[in-house]
């Protein structure tokens, strides 16, 4: 089989590197199941060296060349295989090792995963643009559903307060049993949730985060108190109801790590009610940009959907690309630009199997995304730790 072509030369050699790591595996693989007449003892080894060679795979070459390589070249490598010929074993081999790879990486994003509240994540109230306000981000955002952002400071809500969002949320869950609104936290539980190093520089930047999420009053023009709500209300609220730090009397700073989060009654409600789907921050920290960590938190909020569509117009309001008269703060052509960059980031750590424009060909009206995920990712709620540890084999290129 050819090696992968086109791409920069990191990318090209990341991409050979996955592709000499299968053809060894593969041939080590044949070397050692070939042996064995007794049929139940070839099943058996067969699972086991394919268990080995995939935890190999993950360990030698990294997921961004991973996922790209299953990306570009899998459907080529099945393709392939049901031509048959001489390689046929061989190009099985492969297959059936990168598969099983894909899916102990994405077990990784998936065995820490945040349940979170679809109305923080479907209100446009996260900016994929943070550096682009200064003192002008827009009051009324028109995304999936509407928003009104009340700030004294002009700074707006990132994915970064997003997923510290999330790591409260997830903390929440597992610390307050009662249901009650009020949590006691640390800094290095946040972090511990957002799987960053502990020290001072992460710190501050979780109090700064914690400060806004706090600070900016939203309002929620289509708020859910459950999944299948009858209604729609208009919820005036903060997403921290309170914040609660502490330090020595006389002292005039040096907080202590530990404080208390009291969340609004709102969100407490909400999630009692159910009106959760499930993230993970692990996965998040594998994408670089804003606004992929932004669509992967939109996409992953339609969880029983293999696919999802959305209007390019709202996109770019979700994420803040336009002003308060819904006009592009930037040419619209880099708009598309990064939703297709981001798309990208998606496909590499593996959460999308493919994505598609349609419509219009140009502007942002009438021209549409389509994002289809991966199988793995479907709804994952539903799926137990242990169900996604066993080694049963997902064809994922096939789905």
């Amino acid at each position: 089989m050819r090696t992968p072509e086109g791409g920069d030369t990191m990318e090209m050699d990341a991409l050979r590197e996955v592709d000499m790591q299968l053809n060894e595996m593969a041939h080590e693989f044949i070397g050692k199941t070939q042996r064995h007449a007794d049929p139940l003892k070839a099943a058996s080894i067969h699972q086991e060296m394919i268990e080995q060679l995939s935890a190999a795979l993950v360990q030698r070459v990294s997921v961004k060349a991973l996922f790209m390589y299953a990306n570009q070249w899998g459907e080529t490598l099945k393709s392939q295989q049901l031509e048959g010929g001489n390689d046929r074993l061989l190009l099985k081999a492969k297959n059936d090792i990168l598969e099983r790879a894909l899916r102990v990486k994405s077990v990784d994003y998936l065995r820490e995963v945040v349940p979170f509240n679809t109305n923080i994540a479907q209100h446009a109230l996260f900016s994929a643009n943070p550096n682009g306000g200064n003192g002008q981000a827009p009051t009324t955002v028109h995304g999936v559903r509407n928003v009104y952002i009340k700030q004294t400071t002009g700074e707006v809500l990132t994915t970064y307060e997003a997923r510290v969002m999330g790591a409260i949320q997830s903390l929440w869950f597992k610390k307050n049993v009662n249901g009650q609104p009020t949590i006691e936290l640390k800094y290095a539980d946040i972090l511990a949730e957002l799987g960053l190093t502990d020290g001072a520089a992460n710190y501050k930047r979780v109090q700064e985060a914690l400060t806004r999420l706090w600070n900016i009053e939203v309002t929620l023009t289509q708020y859910q108190r459950s999944k299948n709500a009858e209604y729609e209300e208009i919820a005036l609220t903060r997403l921290i109801d309170q914040i609660v730090f502490r330090r020595k009397v006389g002292t005039p700073s040096h907080y202590q790590y530990k404080f208390e989060i009291k969340l609004p009654e709102w969100l407490v409600e909400a999630n009692r009610e159910g009106n959760l789907f499930d993230v993970s921050l692990i996965l998040m920290n594998d994408l670089k940009s804003y606004l992929a960590q932004g669509l992967y938190w939109l996409v992953s909020s339609y969880p029983d959907e293999p696919a999802v569509t959305l209007e390019l117009s709202t996109l770019a309001g979700h994420f803040h690309f336009l002003d308060d008269d819904r006009e592009p703060i930037m040419p619209v052509y880099k708009i598309v630009e990064r939703i297709k960059q981001a798309c990208e980031e998606l496909q590499t750590v593996g959460f999308i199997d493919h994505f598609e424009f349609s419509g219009k060909k140009q502007g942002l009206l009438g021209r549409f995304l389509t994002v289809t995920k991966n199988p793995v990712f479907l709804n994952a709620p539903v799926r137990s730790v242990r169900e996604l540890n066993e080694p049963v084999q997902l064809d994922l290129f096939n789905a």
